[in-house]
């Protein structure tokens, strides 16, 4: 089961290509599980490409981290605070536990309706989208996983009050936290209260002096130092928004969604939902090679109703264009299909809306769907992402000192955000030498 959901993940989410950073982790990760109640596992620690603060395991011993949680980490001893947590996860038998279960969310208008719930009728159009799969624990399990993480950082000679500070660190983000494209740590890792008591106590009944007193220092330069350079938000190369117009630079396209949605771009489908969270249009590649066969995918699902689609050209390429009904339990939906060949591969615009709504929404729909062009603008497809910048500072100064002479003017990120990458608080004083996160580049 955990290596059928791992190619989803791989799939879905793509994994993020930095070779020693994830050595750098799976070397850690693979020390800890050896000293856990399951060594024999087929351990794999992976990084994947995406901005949230999230990590979480599958059964038998996949375990995740996104780039987003490791640009805010401080230190290595945070990181084996959350890869212990994961393990422990994976050693009680979470996953495996609840995999029957399991949620499963699918891209396209799936990614939609757990941003929006308003848009559940909709839900016989996920049929044609990828799957996600998401796994979330009970705060039985959470508690579980804590005390087996505290055991497992113990076992390497960390000092687990570091998970305290991630707990710090991840109720701060949740506290800040913007829409994003997947659910984070505190979607799937429910915070019950008083979770850094209960750690304090775990810390206390698992270890002993003996061990406090061999506690390894936090290693915070050299975690720094690995992560100098990562990539932070958003990568503008899996596509932006700009001018109220979407571009896709590594796929060459561009669309422009109707003004005023709400766009949603995740690896494997952008989603714009009208501000009224009654209609959608959804981008995703379908996984067949011609026009013909794509829309026999839709057409062909049963609550699909439709005369099929007439061969057009959009902006000079190939294309497939038709209407279509779908009978759902919560009434009609109206919508239109559109099959665009590009780049060896057939793009999916569908648009829809209830079917009283639809003579409201049609003509957006329809020229959002017309819009689809080559992306040929060399700014546009030359974009480049923010990244972390390891900084080391020459004299004693506050946070919001640093910000302004890094920066000079406003920076990609405002100075709350700088602030909470580092745990730190603007007004705190950074003592000189000490080495700082700061974020470079600038956004599209």
């Amino acid at each position: 089961m955990g290596r059928e959901a791992d190619e989803q993940i791989g799939m879905t989410m793509g994994i993020y290509e930095n070779e020693a950073l994830e050595q750098y982790v799976s070397d850690l990760g693979e020390a800890m599980a050896a000293t856990s109640e399951r060594p024999d596992l087929p351990w794999s620690f992976r990084i994947v490409d995406d901005d949230t603060v999230n990590a979480f395991a599958l059964p038998g011993g996949f375990i995740y981290f996104t780039r987003g949680i490791l640009a805010h980490f401080n230190s290595d001893a945070e990181l084996a605070a959350v890869i212990g947590h994961e393990i422990g996860h994976v050693t009680a038998r979470h996953g495996t536990n609840r995999l029957s279960r399991m949620q499963i969310t699918r891209a396209g208008i799936g990614l939609a309706m757990v941003l929006e719930p308003e848009l559940q009728r909709f839900a016989p159009l996920a049929g044609i989208g990828m799957q996600l799969l998401f796994l979330s624990f009970s705060r039985d399990d959470e508690h579980e996983s804590d005390r087996l993480g505290v055991r497992y950082m113990t076992n390497l000679g960390y000092d687990p009050h570091a998970m305290i500070d991630v707990m710090e660190t991840l109720r701060r983000v949740s506290e800040a936290a913007r829409p994003t494209r997947l659910p984070e740590w505190l979607a799937t890792h429910p915070h019950p209260e008083n979770r850094s008591e209960e750690i304090l106590r775990y810390i206390e009944e698992e270890t002993d002096e003996t061990d406090h007193a061999e506690w390894r220092s936090p290693e915070r330069d050299g975690y720094l130092r690995r992560i100098d350079g990562i990539v932070y938000g958003p990568d503008p190369r899996q596509g932006y928004t700009r001018n109220g117009t979407f571009h896709h630079p590594e796929l060459r396209f561009t669309i422009v969604f109707p003004q005023q949605w709400r766009v949603v771009n995740q690896r494997q489908a952008v989603i714009a939902v009208s501000p009224e969270r009654d209609a959608s249009v959804q981008l995703t590649i379908s996984d067949e090679t011609s026009i013909e066969a794509a829309a026999r995918q839709l057409y062909d699902l049963e609550q699909v109703e439709g005369p099929g689609i007439r061969r057009t050209r959009i902006n000079g390429l190939s294309a497939g264009v038709g209407d279509f009904t779908v009978r759902s339990e919560q009434g009609l939906i109206s919508g239109t299909a559109a099959f665009i060949e590009y780049g060896e591969r057939i793009y999916q615009l569908l648009g829809y809306s209830a079917a009283e709504a639809w003579q409201h929404y049609q003509q957006q729909v329809d020229s959002s769907v017309q819009s689809f062009s080559r992306l040929t603008d060399s700014r546009a497809v030359e974009v480049e992402p923010l990244r972390i910048d390891i900084v080391r500072v020459d004299r004693a100064m506050t946070l919001r000192q640093l910000y302004d002479d890094y920066y000079g003017a406003a920076g990609p990120v405002p100075l709350p955000e700088i602030a909470l990458v580092n745990q730190m608080d603007p007004e705190d004083q950074i003592t000189a030498g000490t080495s700082i996160k700061m974020v470079r580049g600038s956004l599209p």
